[in-house]
């Protein structure tokens, strides 16, 4: 008996079970979530999805963009919240001290982690453009091809999802694209992912780099793979040195919530121009004194959370 539990334990089996286990839950969640949206879509936006599956491809219908949105809603809460919650269980630790979110929060380091989102703002416009300008080999040609048009739907879902005419469109935009998946994939990816990485690999870098890695990846977008690396990087040592799940879920809702107010109709129309999506700085001190500022105000904040929460056990 004891040979059998020294083996369940051993750091290798355990990490490939739970994750297995993880992956298991997500996959499972994911498919209930589906079906239960797919098969209330006709009662709640009149789409009747059984009868032409196509409908959800229709993005010029209003009605098909609430029902998209109603599915993000119902998959965000089953793909992440629920799964990171549940293995939180499945490692035998209390979910709310695992994922970190009985941490206190100060709201000066709240301003400081919201400033650090926006002064890297123009670095990662660049990582956009120097990512989206990457020749892949000609090999791959039809590959990039199939790519460049899954990312152009992409684009135009992502875009009708964020437009909104007015505030009652805009208040639910900040839910569901903002508010949602910043609570929804920091409790996974940072509260679970790299809580679960870092005592497997006894490595805070190796999980910050693995799970950033993976958070990118699960976009699912070439063309934005190395700025959201690049983010999730930055979420993920936010995370590490503070020790606090709700500065990331901040930082990740004032990214996401920055573009959904830009692209509320009456502010859109009046942006300037440094403010506009595909916008980038031509000079090169801007973008690197971007991120060398944004360096400088994650270590602030490591430097403002090192001490209560190191010290005094928070």
């Amino acid at each position: 008996m004891t040979e059998n539990n020294s083996f369940w334990q051993h750091p290798a089996v355990f990490f490939i079970t739970r994750t297995c286990i993880l992956a298991g839950m997500m996959l499972v969640f994911w498919v209930f979530a589906s079906s239960v949206g797919i098969y209330t879509l006709k009662s709640f936006f009149g789409v009747d999805y059984l009868q032409n599956p196509q409908i959800l491809n229709d993005y010029k219908n209003p009605a098909v963009v609430s029902s998209l949105k109603y599915i993000q809603v119902l998959t965000s809460i089953a793909v992440f919240i629920i799964p990171a919650w549940q293995f939180s269980k499945a490692l035998n630790k209390l979910p709310v001290e695992f994922l970190k979110l009985n941490r206190k929060l100060k709201w000066s380091e709240a301003v400081v982690a919201t400033a650090l989102v926006f002064a890297v703002m123009p670095f990662i416009s660049w990582l956009i453009y120097i990512n989206q300008n990457i020749q892949l080999p000609a090999a791959w040609a039809e590959f990039n091809l199939q790519m460049q048009q899954a990312e152009a739907t992409t684009r135009e879902l992502t875009l009708l999802f964020l437009a909104a005419n007015n505030l009652t469109t805009l208040a639910i935009n900040l839910v569901v694209v903002a508010l949602l998946p910043a609570v929804a994939e920091e409790l996974l990816f940072r509260g679970a992912l790299q809580n679960f990485l870092r005592s497997t690999f006894q490595n805070n870098h190796v999980a910050v780099w693995v799970v950033a890695l993976l958070f990118s990846a699960i976009h699912l977008q070439f063309s934005g793979f190395f700025p959201r690396l690049f983010l999730g990087a930055l979420l993920g040592y936010a995370y590490l040195y503070t020790g606090n799940l709700w500065i990331t879920i901040i930082m990740h809702f004032v990214n996401n919530g920055f573009a959904v107010v830009c692209n509320y109709g009456p502010i859109k129309a009046n942006l300037p121009a440094f403010m506009q999506d595909e916008y980038v700085f031509e000079a090169w001190y801007i973008n690197a004194g971007s991120a060398l500022l944004g360096i400088a105000l994650l270590l602030l904040l490591k430097k403002m959370t090192f001490k209560r929460v190191w010290y005094n056990g928070e």
